[in-house]
């Protein structure tokens, strides 16, 4: 999530229970499992090191700012979530490098949830010549450590929406190629998760360039993740985003949701948190539960009004960081919608039995 104004929706197109909802194939063990380190990609889903596929049902918590040490986890996981995406920064911001055991004790406190540690670097936000110092960020040789010791069971976000609307097919190409073949040669082989441009929201680019930067990993274990902070007032109808949604699938690209809210859509010059920042969740909650495809919510709460914008408070999904204080469409998101966390979330059996398969 962009913490000031989010940029314009890339509209081409418009221009143009606990866990007992899911499918049965959703706990389907592949018949073979590769060599990888952990989980791992196959065709557009996720899977554990058993073989189980993961479909991904959790949270972004903005641990950077409001939470080092991961005591809300123990609250996430009273929703049933699986995933909580870890935002973190190769910078604090006063400029100092973060710690690597920081960075660490997040990334144990999570799995002591049973839930899959997601991080990410949050400094690229919408700046993509920040990648290359994301990059570099991740191979610092203690964060390889930290991300070598959990490789198990850790996804490696990249670069939070590392660019804007104009970045180009063949720069996101030639850019993310080189990330993601710096990282396996540094000795990273956990599945690598690349956030589209337009701040997040470009998902008809991603379904453009995915196929050649997949080819371009020699580990073949990358997943694409959108923000779908797409504008009710900016013709971003229920029907642009099934088509979305479902040209995505039918391309077989592997992505994920990675951010969504009921606010936070490019709202024309107002306040991106009032009326006119309106997104339409509930069709993204429906769609990603029709199509088989992951997400994580934004944001757990408190602290969205840290980008200056005190309507933004609305985005918080909880007062105080407590399941108990879980509120509005965030209580909505992870309680009781049909297809919310608590409804529809599985965990990975191999968190579950203390990383094994069984």
């Amino acid at each position: 999530m962009k913490t000031t104004l989010i940029g314009l929706l890339f509209l081409t197109g418009i221009g143009l229970q606990n866990c007992k909802n899911q499918t049965d194939d959703s706990t389907t063990a592949m018949p073979t499992l590769p060599n990888k380190p952990g989980f791992y990609v196959n065709d557009r889903f996720l899977y554990d090191p058993c073989g189980t596929k993961i479909t991904l049902r959790g949270v972004n918590k903005m641990n950077i700012w409001t939470d080092r040490s991961g005591s809300s986890f123990s609250e996430i996981a009273q929703t049933g979530a699986n995933c909580v995406r870890i935002v973190w920064k190769a910078l604090e911001d006063d400029g100092q490098p973060t710690k690597a055991a920081d960075l660490d004790n997040l990334i144990t406190a999570c799995v002591a949830q049973h839930m899959i540690p997601m991080v990410e670097a949050h400094d690229a936000t919408g700046d993509w010549s920040m990648l290359g110092q994301m990059v570099t960020f991740w191979k610092r040789a203690d964060i390889v450590a930290v991300i070598q010791k959990h490789q198990k069971y850790l996804l490696l976000n990249i670069a939070n929406e590392c660019g804007d609307d104009q970045v180009t097919d063949a720069q996101f190409t030639q850019g993310y190629t080189s990330a993601v073949q710096q990282l396996r040669q540094a000795g990273i082989h956990t599945p690598l998760v690349i956030d589209g441009t337009d701040y997040g929201k470009n998902l008809e680019q991603l379904v453009r360039v995915g196929p050649d930067v997949i080819q371009a990993d020699p580990d073949k274990n990358l997943l694409f993740s959108v923000h779908t902070y797409w504008p009710i007032a900016f013709g971003a109808t229920p029907q642009f985003i099934k088509d979305q949604f479902q040209a995505a699938v039918n391309a077989g690209l592997p992505f994920i949701v990675g951010e969504f809210a009921a606010y936070g859509a490019y709202a024309g010059g107002e306040s991106i948190c009032g009326p006119k920042g309106q997104v339409d969740y509930k069709t993204i909650l429906s769609e990603a539960q029709r199509l088989d495809i992951g997400w994580l919510v934004w944001e757990w709460g408190p602290g969205n009004v840290g980008g200056g914008d005190p309507l933004c408070v609305v985005m918080d999904m909880t007062t105080t960081s407590t399941f108990s204080t879980l509120k509005g469409w965030g209580k909505e998101v992870a309680l009781t919608h049909a297809a919310s966390i608590q409804k529809t979330a599985i965990r990975s059996p191999f968190l579950v039995n203390n990383h094994l398969c069984k």
